[in-house]
């Protein structure tokens, strides 16, 4: 039994299953994308087809990791491993792309298809376990984790602070765009980004003073993890070609 589940998972590591499964990604999300097109409609039969053959090829894959899933975990009971699997963030995408082989089969020709194929193109999470660069950057993301968190908080720290601040500078003035604190983070969030819609914008003097400060602080407070996620980059390919020397 155990040496059946070796097996198994080894297959499931093979380039072989590798470059299918990912082919099977890459033209799902490819059929998923050409079907919205009414330019294609007549061809629809033939995406629904395609979606359902992945789907099918899904499935077994999805299948065979719950049926290998203990090799990955012998420390685990078999039953342990198989949940573990199934819970994970891989076994989770692995079962959304299995679902349009039975929903879509009932539903095609339906409005609810659109709701049934949505998280379908979260297959697309799929492509992390196959890639390598995926998972090097997985990795890198893992690895400064708690800096990140830390940045992000800094960020939604003065985002609150600043959406707080203008809501009680404007409102006077514009009680129609600034109706409440929700709209104020609506401005402080694409005035920290640099977006800038121009939606929602301060007309006081001290609001645009704000909104100057702000946009400022953004830029210099994004700069933050794009330095870390960069720096942690770079260690961790001069950790690759050293491994490789």
């Amino acid at each position: 039994m155990e040496k059946r589940i070796d097996i198994v998972q080894r297959f499931l590591k093979s380039r072989a299953v590798r470059f299918i499964a990912m082919l099977f990604i890459l033209l799902s999300i490819t059929s998923v994308v050409f079907s919205s097109f009414k330019d294609f409609q007549q061809y629809g039969w033939l995406f629904q087809s395609f979606i359902h053959l992945a789907s099918l090829v899904f499935l077994i894959e999805y299948m065979l990791r719950i049926y290998s899933a203990p090799a990955l975990h012998p420390d685990l009971p078999a039953y342990r491993s198989r949940l573990k699997y199934i819970f994970s963030f891989y076994g989770l995408v692995d079962l959304v792309a299995v679902i349009p082989f039975v929903m879509t089969y009932f539903y095609w020709d339906t409005e609810i298809v659109h709701i049934i194929i949505l998280p379908y193109v979260f297959v697309v999470f799929k492509l992390i376990r196959y890639s390598t660069a995926f998972q090097l950057i997985l990795k890198v993301m893992k690895s400064v984790r708690s800096e990140l968190l830390t940045a992000f908080t800094a960020c939604l720290i003065i985002i609150c602070f600043s959406a707080i601040l203008v809501y009680f500078v404007e409102k006077g003035a514009q009680p129609e765009v600034f109706k409440n604190i929700g709209d104020s983070m609506w401005w402080a969030v694409i005035t920290f980004t640099t977006v800038g819609y121009g939606d929602i914008y301060p007309v006081t003097p001290i609001g645009r003073i704000l909104c100057a400060f702000i946009s400022f602080v953004g830029i210099a407070m994004l700069a933050i993890p794009t330095g870390i996620i960069s720096s942690a980059f770079i260690a961790s390919m001069k950790d690759r070609l050293n491994k490789k020397d």
